[in-house]
């Protein structure tokens, strides 16, 4: 039985140091708002990668490998945090934007009533076309740079903690 969904691409988590995971996936900003000359906002995009940064907090007793994780390092991240895609009215088939991890992939109707499908090389393809969109749910896996790192330790609660902060690759 494990701890956690999560996912780091290190030696594994010690016992007790990966439950009560919480983590918070954004878009890393490639752009800016600017005003036009009547006042409307206008988006300036200076790149159309789209990436995300990460942090991950958890509360439990003891701490990861921390020899395993450092500023700066680069680490496969199995997410708790699913994204979601959908699938059009009449189409068959999707490419995932990410990567998923093994067995977190699932397809659903507008009432979440499941939607038979197969995964053929991060494609998802329904075995037969619907009506209505079919929405993939997944947890990607992202190549991150380690940004930051931080132990927790409260010695008479006896509980410890962690809080990993990255950015995608």
């Amino acid at each position: 039985m494990y701890e956690t969904n999560l996912i780091l691409g290190i030696a594994g988590f010690p016992p007790e140091s990966a439950r009560n995971c919480v983590q918070e996936l954004s878009p890393i900003p490639n752009g800016e708002f600017k005003k036009s000359i009547n006042g409307d906002p206008l988006f300036l995009e200076t790149s159309t990668r789209k990436r995300y940064k990460s942090v991950i907090s958890c509360k439990d007793v003891n701490s990861p490998l921390a020899d395993s994780i450092w500023i700066g390092s680069q680490i496969m991240v199995g997410c708790i945090q699913n994204l979601w895609q959908a699938i059009n009215p009449s189409e068959q088939r999707i490419r995932l934007v990410r990567p998923a991890v093994a067995g977190s992939v699932c397809a659903v109707n507008n009432f979440g009533d499941p939607i038979k499908f197969r995964l053929l090389d991060n494609e998802v393809e329904l075995y037969k076309p619907y009506d209505e969109k079919v929405f993939i749910c997944f947890r990607p896996w992202l190549t991150m740079h380690v940004v930051d790192f931080s132990l927790i330790t409260d010695e008479w609660g006896m509980s410890g903690g962690w809080k990993l902060s990255l950015e995608e690759v």
